[in-house]
């Protein structure tokens, strides 16, 4: 590998969502539901928890009953993991489970990446 590849892979590590940045396992989910602190918006609720990993770990909930079809319930989870792959760089070292309200469903995308960056901005407030 040249020089060159070095330097974009550097540069690209940082915008990726390796397997390091999930939450895979169902005990993880629970214990960040258990222990963790909640804030929501009109469209999402985030349930936090500190980690010990020095980043930002992601975990979605989204339930059928929610959001309806695969089609739809995967376009949403494409643009969570998006959003958070373009933010996870700003957050703190918390583990993080993304659920969906029922008003998701009929939400415009331009809104829900909105309200996404609104939950952003404001887990980059939370004490860790």
């Amino acid at each position: 590998m040249g020089a060159r590849a070095a330097d974009a892979d550097a540069v690209a590590a940082p915008m990726r969502f390796p397997r390091t940045r999930r939450l895979r396992t169902p005990a993880d989910f629970k214990r960040v539901y258990a222990q963790g602190r909640r804030i929501s918006n009109d469209l999402f609720t985030v349930n936090m928890l500190p980690n010990d990993r020095s980043l930002a770990r992601l975990g979605m909930s989204v339930a059928v009953r929610t959001m309806g079809g695969a089609v739809g319930r995967n376009r949403l989870r494409r643009m969570i993991r998006e959003s958070f792959r373009l933010h996870q760089s700003l957050l703190p070292a918390l583990d993080l489970v993304i659920g969906v309200r029922s008003t998701a469903r009929t939400a415009p995308a331009a809104q829900i990446r909105s309200s996404l960056e609104q939950l952003w901005r404001r887990l980059c407030r939370v004490p860790a």
